[in-house]
This record gives structure tokens, sequence and C-alpha cells, in this order.
């Protein structure tokens, strides 16, 4: 089987010309399951220097970010019948955009990951709209990087997301140090959500911790696993 690749494309926003470069990390329960989650990510870049992808999609139009949306997953459902998952942020969830592209690529699976950064009463603003979203039954909301900021602990208490994923530097830092409180960390995410996700599970010895949990990985471990992997 053949590696994913997804074409690069040249976005000229302000006068400045910049190249996306998407990508995908693979998202799964098992290193043997090849038909996991695919979240699409990408290198952005302006002549040779590189663009922090957050601030770049922060700064875009709605319009802009659906464009480099649609040219993504037009690539991946040639490839792959995966549930694919995207990251967006607030103001991209309030827009027509969002059914737009749910109308182009209505029978395939879409997580839209809320960034967690957003803050706590901008989230509480759009709860409405995101149980509108759901109705959706192809659709999943997923909270992005739990752990990075104090609000987010009052973010799940308001909302049900689909899956909360906790912060790769989170996970580190209490695998290192604390393995109880990360167990017991875990257990109240499981009861705020459907699935919780690790992300940075980096080696064979996290790898199984995460199983032992029950979680949903993410990590540099699963490289080959996505590059060998086409379903």
């Amino acid at each position: 089987m053949s590696m994913i690749e997804i074409q690069s494309l040249s976005v000229l926003h302000k006068s400045k010309k910049y190249i996306v470069h998407p990508r995908v990390e693979l998202i799964t329960d098992c290193m043997s399951n090849k038909r996991g989650i695919y979240e699409a990510l990408c290198l952005v870049m302006n002549d040779d220097t590189q663009t922090c992808p957050k601030q770049f999609f922060d700064e875009l139009s709605s319009r802009e970010t659906y464009m480099i949306y649609r040219h993504t997953l037009d690539d991946l459902k040639a490839q792959t019948a995966a549930t694919i998952l995207l990251n967006v942020n607030i103001n991209f969830l309030e827009s027509k955009y969002v059914e737009l592209l749910l109308s182009e690529f209505g029978s395939d699976n879409i997580i839209w990951e809320l960034v967690e950064s957003s803050h706590l009463h901008s989230i509480i603003h759009i709860r409405d709209r995101l149980s509108e979203i759901r109705k959706n039954p192809r659709v999943r909301i997923w909270l992005d990087d739990f752990g990075t900021a104090r609000a987010n602990f009052d973010v799940v208490n308001v909302i049900n997301f689909d899956g909360i994923k906790m912060s790769k530097n989170l996970f580190w830092d209490l695998y290192e140090n604390d393995q109880t409180l990360l167990k017991h960390m875990i257990k109240m995410m499981k009861r705020k959500s459907d699935k919780v996700i690790i992300g940075g599970v980096d080696n064979f010895d996290k790898y199984v911790f995460c199983k032992t949990q029950q979680c949903l990985m993410q990590g540099y471990f699963f490289d080959e696993i996505k590059n060998s992997a086409v379903s």
C-alpha cells in the first residue's frame, strides 16, 4: 500500500504568498489497527520562512480556510475511507462553510476538533451552534489539547464533547512524574466524554500504558503505521 499524500496548495493572503503542505497523522487504539482516524495537519511556508499553522489559520477568512479544507478532504477522499479530523476555530464553526463542506462530503465521517485555546465564554457562546452541527450523524466534535489552560476544566463541565484530546505536554509530564494522577485524570476525562485521546505517544512503553487505559493514541510511534496504510 502506498503512503497517503496530499498535494500542496498556494494561498495568497494580504499580498503574501503562502505554500500550505497538508499531511496526516494517525489516531488509533492499537498499533495493528490501520483503519483509524486521520488528523489533517499542515506545514505553512512563506518564502523560506515557516509560519505557525494556528496563527496562519486564525488570520484567514472562513472562505480561505474552507478552500484549504476542501482541497485536503478532496485529496483524502480519493485515498482513504477513514474518518478525517480537522482542527477548527470558533470563527469557522460559526460560518456557513461548515454546512457547505458537509454537503460536499456528506457521505464521509468528519470530526471537527475545537482549538482548546479559545476563551471559555466564546465556547459557551457557540454551545447551541455545536449542538446544531452535531445533529448530523456523521459529525463529531472533539476538544483539542486538554490541559493547556485552566479554563478547559470548566469547558468540559459545560459542553459534552464526543472526544477530548489530552495535551502531549501534560501527558509527558504526568507519565514521567505521577502516573497515578495521570490515570485519575484519564478516568475523569472518560466521565466527560465518549473518547479520550492521548497525544505524544512516541515509544512502546507509552503505547502500552495508553492501551491499558483504553485510550485512542496519536504520536510519532504510529508514523510507520500511517505511512504504510491506506484503507
